[in-house]
């Protein structure tokens, strides 16, 4: 797939993510960056591990580890029914963030959108607004 499709297809991912960003904050609390990536910290219900001085380290990954995979299962299956199909993935690992809470991130799979966003406000903006200074100069100095 060339560069052309991907930001083809990446413009559409954007669409159909602003368009349920209601729903997806509202029942999943996830949120939107500015690189239209999703994230959320997804914290542990207090009851699924108890009284937090009998468990191990590992037990509470382990808890965690399937409350973990029930919500991306259910997050996955609202995607895949709003039309992105393969078209997110998971950008990092999930992170462990504090001793019960983790960071989980999704976007946008066939071009990483940070990367994206990066080259065209770091380079192609800056030599837009540079060309377009020069040439305004070039015609008031003339």
């Amino acid at each position: 797939m060339n560069i052309f499709q991907k930001i083809k297809l990446f413009r559409e991912y954007k669409k159909v993510i602003r368009n349920n960003e209601v729903t997806l904050e509202q029942d999943y609390n996830i949120r939107i960056d500015r690189a239209s990536r999703l994230y959320t910290v997804l914290n542990i219900p207090q009851e699924l591990y108890g009284e937090p001085y009998n468990l191990r380290t590992s037990d509470i990954d382990t808890i965690s580890q399937t409350y973990i995979k029930e919500y991306v299962s259910r997050v996955s299956s609202y995607l895949n029914s709003v039309g992105l199909n393969e078209l997110y993935d998971f950008y990092e690992n999930v992170k462990k963030v504090d001793k019960y809470s983790y960071l989980i991130v999704l976007g946008f799979k066939p071009l990483n959108s940070v990367k994206y966003y990066n080259v065209v406000y770091f380079r192609l903006l800056p030599i837009l607004i540079t060309s377009s200074i020069i040439t305004l100069l070039y015609f008031i100095f003339r």
